[in-house]
């Protein structure tokens, strides 16, 4: 099975990672790549983890991934109140897990906000001109079909800035799994036992 998979034991931990990053790098180009798709973790006032799919929009050597959405959701408010959030990426054709640790910020202005709402986020202005904010009970689907286009968009960016990174490539029996600790500009690698 290990000459369809991404990760074999005869590469190096360089050779690894470098692998299993280029992943989240090609998952940019099409939408069609399972690593374009993730799951955000946070956590709530009452300490419970909360999960949802979120689609992954840019990627940067820090490392650090941004992801897109409504300013009014509870996400938004969960990181606000802690910033400690993960996000994991699963890629089923080559069984290849990715999950990731680390602070989220929150940015709804600025330059760069500005540059991904121009470039990204205006090409689909009902994902965050809706007149109901996301998670507002409503008697029926239809009533959260209305949308503001003149009012300033609640679109923000969420920035995750990497503490912990961990691969775990699946092969049968012989898993292969690495961790990357992230501390200032440090990084740390190490095989870890799957």
């Amino acid at each position: 099975m290990s000459d369809t998979l991404f990760v074999t034991p005869e590469m190096s931990l360089t050779e690894a990672w470098t692998i299993v990053m280029n992943q989240v790098k090609e998952a940019l180009a099409g939408s069609g790549h399972p690593f374009r798709y993730a799951t955000l973790a946070t956590v709530d006032k009452k300490k419970s983890p909360l999960q949802r799919m979120v689609v992954l929009r840019d990627f940067s050597n820090g490392p650090e991934f941004t992801i897109y959405t409504d300013s009014r959701s509870n996400k938004v408010q969960q990181i606000n109140e802690n910033e400690s959030v993960s996000l994991l990426f699963y890629h089923n054709p080559k069984r290849l897990q990715l999950r990731v640790t680390g602070c989220a910020t929150i940015v709804n202005s600025g330059e760069e906000y500005m540059q991904n709402w121009n470039s990204d986020g205006q090409k689909n202005p009902c994902s965050y001109t809706s007149v109901i904010p996301p998670g507002t009970k409503i008697r029926n689907p239809e009533e959260a079909y209305h949308w503001n286009m003149e009012s300033k968009p609640n679109f923000c960016l969420i920035k995750i800035k990497v503490t912990y990174m961990e691969f775990l490539q699946l092969d049968g029996v012989k898993h292969i799994r690495a961790e990357k600790i992230v501390r200032d500009d440090n990084e740390i690698t190490s095989w870890i036992a799957p």
